[in-house]
Parts: C-alpha cells; structure tokens; sequence
C-alpha cells in the first residue's frame, strides 16, 4: 500500500508551497525529505498525512485518493509527529499515550504501553506529569503515542504509516539514534515511514529514499549517494558543499568541509 504523489501542487496566501510534486513512498522503507528552510518539507509532510489539501494534483493511498478519507479512517491508517505537539491539560504520561492506544481500541493498552514507553527509555514514568518533562523527554512521549496509533505495523487493511516531522530536533545523540532505529524497527515490521529531518548524516545513515526539496521543487529522489551528490545538495542549499564517501558506507558530511574551495 504505497503513497503516491500525482503532480502535487499547493499553495498558500496565494504563493506556491509546492510545485508539481511525483513520487512513490513504498511500506518497508524509510522515506526522508530533506532541504533548506521553507523547501516546503514540513508543508509536504502535512499534505501527505491529509491535513492540507492541494490546490491541484493528488495523493493516493494504496491507490484510494486521500482527499475522500474521513479523519476516524486517515487516523486508522497513518500517525504524525508535529515538529511542536502542545498538551493544555495536566496529563500523565500515560494519559498522553492513551490518545494514541484508544485510536485504535486496543485490548491490551497497558501492556503495549508499558512495553513502548521501555522502548523510548521512558521507563517507569507512566504516572509522570506530562508537563513536568524535559523537552527531549515530551518529545520520545509523542513518539510513544504516534507508535501506539499504528501498531502493529501492518494490519489486514494492509501497512500504515508513521510520519515524523523533525523527530530528534531537541534529541542528544544517543536518543536520536534511539528515535531512528525505532523508526528502522517500524519499516521492517512493514509499516512505511516519511520523516523530516535536517541532519544530513542522520539521513545518509538511515534513508531508503531522499527527496530533496528546495524551493517548493522536488530536485533529486533514490537512494542517499544518488541524490546527496555535491552539486545537488550546494544547488538546494545554495552554499558550496563537498560530501564525503567512506569506504563501504553511504555519503557524509563534515561542516568544516562546507564552502571549502
């Protein structure tokens, strides 16, 4: 059950966001968008997810256009992860992540809870107020509640998706490799995933596929070497870029190498 792109065009306050968009993220993989600020990532993110519509072109998923899903049915099939999530009430973590578990009504809620707020070294703070978290803490919590609105990962409907926008952005290094390899965990159970990030090693590290962005244009997608090349990413970031290639492993980047002649 792939996502597809067909010419996607998106507009707001009467600029273009997004400008004739065509791709395929396919379940079992790890889809990354990545470009400069304002490319139209987390725009493009949103629209994928159903939550903005475009002004022409479509998504479909598994071949059914998005545009005709009800919100109970897009909840059912996909979960994002806001760069931002604001909580008003005093909740618990676990009230948090409860969000999460009763959209899909599962019978054993305390177990899968237990069990993913283990997963995102949150252990034994179930009973924690929400509000009383550091910022990375809140942050692996969201996680916790988007991985219990899609699990298990490929259900008899077919795969869902998880959509992470920027998921490690207050993360030390550690729980970012943590996020992502629950991500990798995630994809080869099935399910598909689309995230944003700005790391580029991050990406080179993790990605199936790069969709590289820049200016609402989508100029490369493949596989990281492929897309991650000099000339495209100093194209998208409009700064001169080497990246490097290390012996069996994909491109990296060093920012003391950025710019250099």
């Amino acid at each position: 059950m792939t996502i597809e792109a067909h010419n996607l065009t998106l507009a707001r306050d009467g600029r273009t966001i997004l400008a004739g968009l065509d791709f395929t993220a396919a379940p079992g993989q790890i889809t990354v968008l990545i470009g400069p600020n304002g490319s139209g990532k987390t725009t493009l993110l949103s629209a994928l997810a159903g939550d903005l519509r475009p002004q022409s072109g479509r998504i479909t998923l598994g071949g059914t256009d998005i545009a005709g899903l009800s919100a109970p049915a897009l909840a059912a099939r996909r979960a994002v992860l806001a760069q931002e999530t604001q909580v008003a009430f005093p909740f618990t973590v676990a009230e948090v992540l409860r969000l999460g578990i009763e959209t899909r009504s599962h019978p054993s809620g305390a177990a899968l809870m237990s069990r993913l707020l283990a997963e995102v070294d949150l252990h034994g703070m179930a009973d924690r107020p929400y509000h009383a978290l550091s910022g990375g803490e809140r942050q692996r919590v969201q996680l916790a509640r988007v991985l219990a609105q899609v699990h298990p990962a490929v259900t008899p409907q077919g795969p869902l998706w998880l959509m992470l926008d920027e998921p490690v952005s207050s993360l030390d290094i550690g729980h970012q490799l943590l996020v992502m390899d629950r991500a990798r965990r995630f994809a080869a159970a099935g399910g598909g995933v689309i995230a944003v990030l700005h790391d580029l090693n991050l990406t080179a590290m993790v990605a199936d596929q790069v969709l590289l962005l820049a200016d609402g244009a989508l100029l490369a997608k493949g596989r990281p070497a492929g897309v991650m090349t000099d000339a495209r990413m100093s194209q998208a970031y409009r700064w001169p870029i080497r990246m490097n290639r290390a012996p069996d492993s994909g491109p990296f980047l060093l920012p003391q190498m950025a710019g250099a002649a």
